[in-house]
């Protein structure tokens, strides 16, 4: 055996590819070659330590550490230990494994979101380590990260085997694979041939069918649906659908996905808090802390002026507020959270089952939609050519994103509206939609850039149950001009909420102390 072959049989096997002859090769020429069993051992270690790395990329002690010992390891240390790591070797060997295929990390679940399983055997928590293994998700986000880097965002619900270092396949669902700067090489294969990424992000969306399109985000991509074809180079902006043996170009859209997740630990939040617990009288005193003024009341009126406001009613939390649809509203002395600033609206509603389509817009709201991406307006879908009506709804002048659960049963029900930043200056910042503390799969989203306008001179201060787009008497807007329904316990906060804290919020009706596990470790 030369050197050339050597050098191979010792890639192929940190990448864990040895064929069984190949395996059986090498151990033979390690037992002749003192100084080729020496060489393994090294780069076997080096490359184990790099897949902890790279799994683990903010563990700078961890790193230091490993850089000290290999600097100074002395050579005839490590050589009292390769003997009995040679014997462990070569008993995986014997089993037909080779190097700890089966037990070095391909992958490892670093985040969670929302998930629920569709089984119990493929119920990974945060921090398992994952070999080659099917998982399947019917709901929520889950983040993987590949030893070799890449980090992957499956959105349920979805069917994804991982199968190496930096390969998987996605049998169904949507998935964004992200490189480290400089990587390439990522495999994700699909039911309509294998996707490798040129660096550095892309999303694919693959359909019950097996029909998959791929976005390129970032970089480039390389696919071949047809084994006998070509293959189809994309480049950022571009993306393709792929059938049966048919290919359909168009531009990328990032809106379909998820790229990102919130941060873990948003650190101190603020927020303001009207419970609608005064029962009485004309306004309702604000009870959040860290955000606005303390003092920031909401007053009940009418438009145009003079009328009955919003009548106090039994709420899901002590009492709460009714409005008629017609001419009743709240305005609050508090501007809102503008910009692309993280935030997160949580509140109790009760719509009617008899709900019309011009009673549905303006649950909460601020900005102005003088300018496109400038309102922040939570509502219950009234626009049918959007979505399906009676969802969740947020909309931001220009886009929206629109929940799955008809909330049209006369029952309260507990809302939350997140949103987040991504890391895409061009693209959507992210919103997810909670309903009774589960996450909702979007039924349609057209957002593609959100800048609350709060400091405009158009823009409003927060309203309650009033289109941000009605100005005055017959002023003809969409979804009508007021909100028609019951509402209670408004948060909002100034931090992207996880799904345990919602969980919190909706049971106890108050965030868990920063100190208490919950708030400490986020979702389980």
């Amino acid at each position: 055996m030369n050197r050339d072959e050597q050098r191979r049989l010792l890639a192929r096997a940190c990448e864990a590819e040895l064929t069984p002859e190949e395996a059986a090769e090498l151990l033979e020429a390690c037992r002749r070659d003192p100084g080729l069993l020496d060489e393994l051992s090294r780069v076997t270690v080096v490359d184990r330590l790099l897949a902890h790395g790279q799994l683990y990329p903010d563990d700078g002690a961890f790193v230091r550490e490993v850089a000290q010992r290999l600097a100074t390891a002395e050579r005839p240390a490590v050589r009292r230990w390769l003997p009995w790591c040679w014997a462990a070797a070569a008993a995986v060997a014997a089993l037909g494994l080779w190097l700890g295929v089966g037990s070095d990390p391909l992958a490892r679940v670093t985040r969670l979101e929302a998930v629920a399983w569709s089984s119990p055997q493929s119920a990974p928590q945060v921090g398992a380590v994952l070999g080659e293994q099917r998982l399947s998700l019917s709901a929520g986000l889950a983040e993987l990260t590949f030893a070799r880097g890449a980090r992957m965002i499956v959105e349920g619900p979805a069917e994804l085997e991982v199968r190496g270092r930096q390969q998987a396949f996605l049998h169904q669902g949507r998935a964004v694979v992200r490189l480290p700067e400089g990587s390439q090489g990522f495999i994700l294969e699909s039911p309509r041939g294998p996707l490798v990424d040129q660096g550095t992000e892309f999303a694919v969306n693959v359909a019950p069918s097996g029909d998959t399109e791929v976005h390129v985000l970032e970089g480039r991509v390389q696919a071949q649906a047809d084994p006998a074809g070509a293959l189809l180079d994309l480049t950022q902006h571009q993306a393709a659908r792929l059938t049966s043996g048919e290919v359909e170009r168009f531009a990328a859209d990032a809106s379909g996905f998820v790229t990102d997740l919130p941060l873990l630990d948003p650190g101190v939040i603020g927020f303001v808090h009207w419970s609608f617990d005064e029962g009485q009288g004309e306004s309702s005193s604000n009870r959040g802390q860290g955000l606005g003024q303390p003092a920031a009341s909401a007053h009940l009126m009418t438009f145009p002026a003079g009328g009955q406001g919003p009548t106090w009613t039994q709420g899901q939390f002590g009492r709460g507020l009714s409005f008629d649809g017609r001419d009743d509203f709240v305005e609050c002395d508090f501007t809102g959270i503008g910009g692309t600033r993280p935030r997160t609206v949580a509140f109790w509603v009760k719509v009617p089952r008899d709900f019309r389509t011009t009673e549905g817009y303006a649950i909460v709201n601020w900005g102005t939609m003088e300018q496109t991406g400038g309102a922040w307006q939570v509502s219950i879908n009234p626009m049918e050519q959007e979505g399906p009506l009676g969802r969740l709804r947020i909309g931001v002048n220009r886009g929206w994103v629109i929940g799955t659960t008809d909330l049209r049963d006369d029952r309260w029900h507990h809302c939350a509206v997140v949103m987040y930043g991504g890391h895409r200056p061009d693209a959507a910042t992210h919103i997810l939609l909670y309903v009774d503390g589960e996450l909702e799969p979007a039924g349609r989203k057209a957002v593609m850039e959100i800048r609350t306008a709060t400091d405009s001179a158009r823009a409003h201060n927060l309203w309650l149950g009033r289109n941000l787009n009605y100005e005055g008497v017959n002023w003809k807007v969409d979804g009508g001009p007021f909100f028609r329904g019951c509402l209670d316990e408004l948060f909002v906060f100034d931090a992207a909420l996880d799904q345990t804290r919602i969980r919190f919020l909706m049971k106890y009706n108050r965030l868990p102390p920063p100190e208490s596990p919950v708030a400490k470790l986020g979702p389980p």
